[in-house]
């Protein structure tokens, strides 16, 4: 079924069911002063976009804070929610409309007023909110894309050219949030683990979602020969999922023996806590754009970030810009090779990330 026949027929649907039934009220009717007790969060989809949706998080909870919270959640991202504060209650689905009649089931049962949709999929998110019970309906408009469903949406947030982070809060001060504090934060607490004394300890995040979106395997092997060398007390931590094992793999093999003893790798190693706790001993990581760079943020990890795909002006470091370097190569306005543009990111040195590794090792 096309996108276009999905939201006819998800507003058809919809008609026939406010008709005869549902809570949804006028959209005019809301303002910022309503007290709401039962709220649903929807954020089902990738790590990185659960990370920009913290600071809107915490400013609803600020806002309501006697209020119960559920959050619709990606499976993805259950180590990372689960055991959270800000939440009472957790809903997985990952958007797809096989599952739907399960998550309403779920949601019914706390009787949602409220629903604000930080970032899921369209039309099912709405459908899954007004079917279960909700008042008002607030979405972040993606891409300042119409959705086809604003006639069930009591507010909307659209991109102004600035921080992905910024434009979940613009939504959320139209509940009367504070939108005063950009810092994303870690929703869980984890364990931390001892680090190893007289170490400078430089992580290296070497995979991301698609290959056009990774600095190549031998970059990273010839920038972690120039660390090694620049220093005895310098070690590489590489984290990464068990998919991204043939890039470790690659990059151990372009290593001297003595090399490789200087290597710790944690990939597929660790649960997302553990993870985190590797992370907070990092002097600095050096990664492309993807999950583990957000978690960095979070964490006050220095980083050097690399980017292609995406714009860091939209979804890059937004706070504490003492510690974070980025390196972007906008591939419309740069000349590349065919080549090149398999990988655009290789046209970065080891060199040129070296020396914003040693500037950030030095401000540390």
């Amino acid at each position: 079924m096309s996108k276009q026949w999905k939201i006819t027929a998800a507003n058809a649907c919809l008609q026939v069911y406010t008709r005869f039934g549902g809570s949804v009220k006028d959209k005019a009717s809301f303002h910022p002063g309503l007290t709401f007790n039962r709220i649903v969060i929807f954020s089902t989809t990738a790590l990185g976009d659960l990370m920009f949706n913290t600071p809107a998080i915490r400013a609803v909870r600020e806002r309501y804070p006697t209020a119960h919270i559920t959050l619709i959640s990606s499976y993805k991202n259950k180590q990372l929610v689960a055991e959270s504060r800000f939440f009472n209650d957790v809903i997985y689905w990952d958007h797809k409309a096989k599952d739907m009649l399960s998550v309403i089931h779920q949601l019914r049962k706390h009787k949602p007023e409220l629903a604000i949709i930080l970032h899921s999929k369209s039309p099912y998110d709405v459908i899954v909110a007004i079917t279960a019970g909700c008042h008002y309906v607030f979405k972040d408009a993606y891409g300042n894309k119409a959705t086809g469903m604003e006639p069930w949406l009591s507010g909307v947030s659209r991109s102004t050219g600035g921080h992905l982070i910024q434009r979940k809060l613009d939504l959320v001060a139209q509940l009367g949030c504070r939108t005063d504090n950009t810092e994303m934060f870690i929703p869980i607490e984890f364990p931390p683990v001892n680090k190893t004394s007289g170490k400078t300890l430089i992580g290296f995040q070497m995979g991301a979602s698609e290959t056009l979106r990774c600095w190549p395997v031998e970059r990273f092997t010839h920038l972690a020969k120039l660390l090694l060398a620049h220093s005895p007390h310098n070690q590489i931590e590489l984290i990464g999922t068990p998919k991204e094992l043939a890039i470790e793999k690659a990059f151990m093999a372009g290593l001297t023996a003595a090399e490789q003893q200087r290597v710790v790798s944690h990939m597929g190693k660790t649960t997302l806590p553990q993870l985190l706790a590797v992370m907070s001993n990092m002097q600095v990581l050096v990664t492309g754009d993807t999950g583990p760079l957000h978690l960095a943020i979070a964490l006050k990890t220095p980083t050097v970030s690399l980017f292609v795909t995406a714009n860091p002006q939209h979804t890059g470091p937004y706070q504490n810009s003492e510690l974070h370097q980025v390196m972007y190569v906008p591939t419309d306005t740069i000349q590349l090779s065919a080549a090149q543009r398999r990988q655009p990111l290789s046209i970065i040195t080891e060199h040129q990330v070296f020396d914003k590794v040693a500037a950030a090792l030095q401000r540390g």
